[in-house]
């Protein structure tokens, strides 16, 4: 990867970068409101199920898939890849974060470049969600399809983080050691995710599902999702 361009995903992966995602906990809050997440030990054990769960076969395959079809300029695979994400996951919350972070990702990244013709690959999104747009600006970028899925999973893994500090008693070196383990098994996840790129999407990840959906019922709530 050139200098500037790791710079830039840099840039796009900071919690600094304002596309939404700091609203959102993705079930998270409905976990510690229930008592299931509490403390380090399972904030950790979620994480590992998301990687396992939702990254490798869906959210990281999703973001590889769509690299190799912007690398082969396949448009309509692109829009595949979109559509089954949005119908392959049961939460509508989940589904909506999902979108407004991918359209706040393309818009600020639109009003960054002046290039026309990512724009006109941005335009065809038919739902824009998160795994794909960070997939376009990643390939504009000229991120590896593997550094790409990398980056994303380093996003997805500090926001639980985040969230979860803001969640359960848990100091900020805590949260460190946790991401650190969880990125010591990204590379792995990375790899098996580049391993098996005609695999289709799957979601069955029915722990964080229930979660997700029941966010609606918290009394209390300082997340959106």
């Amino acid at each position: 990867m050139e200098s500037l361009a790791f710079i830039r995903a840099l840039q796009l992966t900071d919690s600094f970068f304002p596309v939404g995602a700091f609203a959102y906990s993705d079930g998270l809050e409905t976990a510690a409101t229930a008592g299931h997440v509490h403390d380090a030990a399972s904030l950790g054990e979620w994480m590992d199920h998301f990687i396992d769960a939702v990254l490798i076969p869906t959210e990281g395959l999703a973001v590889l898939k769509c690299m190799l079809f912007l690398r082969e300029g396949d448009l309509d695979g692109l829009r595949r890849v979109d559509d089954e994400l949005s119908a392959i996951r049961p939460a509508s919350a989940v589904r909506r974060s999902s979108v407004l972070v991918g359209k706040r990702l393309l818009t600020l990244y639109t009003s960054l470049t002046d290039d026309a013709m990512f724009h006109s690959i941005a335009a065809v999104l038919p739902e824009s969600n998160a795994a794909t747009a960070y997939a376009v600006v990643f390939s504009h970028l000229g991120l590896t399809p593997r550094e790409a899925v990398m980056a994303f999973g380093y996003n997805r893994l500090a926001g639980i983080v985040s969230a979860g500090l803001r969640l359960i008693s848990m100091g900020q070196n805590q949260g460190q050691v946790l991401l650190t383990k969880a990125l010591d098994r990204l590379a792995d996840a990375a790899d098996r995710i580049v391993e098996s790129p005609e695999a289709p999407l799957l979601s069955f990840s029915p722990l964080m599902d229930i979660q997700q959906m029941n966010h609606q019922y918290v009394y209390s709530r300082l997340f959106r999702s």
